[in-house]
């Protein structure tokens, strides 16, 4: 991934001398790597996407068989179990918590891919604006606290929507399991406003996920690779006496 990376800046600094062959000192001649630069991507893109098939079809069979231990629990659990927990706990467990599961197992890669990544872009980055680069650690540092914070309330929104979706649930199946005495007694409204206050419950603390994920995922990764740059090339500007080329810049950001 960080080899078409190191072609850009080739390219770039080819292009800057004046595009002579002659004086040309990169990885490759010129035409190779334009080539490589648009050969190396695919070969990129193809593994990838296998990869992403190959953990698609892991975290379906780790669902499949979670639910599955679920539902074969829950039909042998004992009266005192059945007591402490509800039909809608059960059809959450099996539903939203084993799609978390699902999520996790598909983006596990990154967890041993990432640190490896971040320290070879830092390598890169360092060989390109020098000092500078510390500057953009420390803008990602001062983000952490930053980052804990917004998943922090996200999970907590999360949990209560869980209870509230288990609350629904809940109601809903006492309510089919005791239709007769509902319809026999007229209590069809009075039930019916009880389920829509769980819902417009359950729909309020939706909303207010939907609200923190959306400015908090716009805050750390739409904002932060856009203002981490600039601190990075103003750092580089003010401390090196070799001006800010198009090759550092295009290198750098890429």
């Amino acid at each position: 991934g960080f080899v078409p990376v190191l072609i850009l800046n080739d390219l770039v600094k080819f292009f800057e001398s004046g595009g002579n062959s002659s004086d040309y000192h990169g990885i490759a001649p010129p035409w190779v790597e334009v080539v490589a630069l648009g050969f190396i991507p695919f070969i990129i893109s193809l593994l990838q996407t296998r990869n992403q098939v190959i953990m698609a079809h892991c975290s379906v069979f780790v669902r499949t068989g979670v639910s599955t231990l679920l539902y074969q629990k829950s039909l042998c659990v004992s009266a005192g179990g059945r007591a402490k927990t509800s039909t809608g706990q059960i059809v959450n467990l099996m539903s939203n918590d084993t799609t978390q599961l699902q999520r996790f197992l598909q983006f596990s890669g990154m967890i041993v891919v990432a640190p490896l990544q971040i320290i070879i872009a830092l390598v890169l980055i360092y060989g390109q604006v020098g000092n500078a680069t510390w500057v953009g650690v420390g803008f990602m540092v001062f983000l952490a606290p930053i980052n804990v914070v917004i998943f922090s309330i996200v999970s907590k929104m999360r949990r209560k929507v869980l209870k509230y979706s288990d609350l629904r649930v809940k109601m809903m199946n006492e309510i089919l399991n005791g239709i007769r005495i509902i319809k026999f007694y007229g209590w069809e409204k009075a039930f019916g406003k009880e389920v829509g206050k769980l819902r417009r419950k359950e729909l309020d603390a939706l909303t207010n996920l939907a609200y923190v994920s959306a400015v908090g995922f716009s805050l750390i990764l739409l904002s932060a690779p856009i203002i981490q740059p600039i601190l990075v090339f103003v750092t580089y500007v003010n401390i090196q006496s070799t001006p800010l080329d198009a090759a550092t810049a295009f290198t750098t950001v890429a």
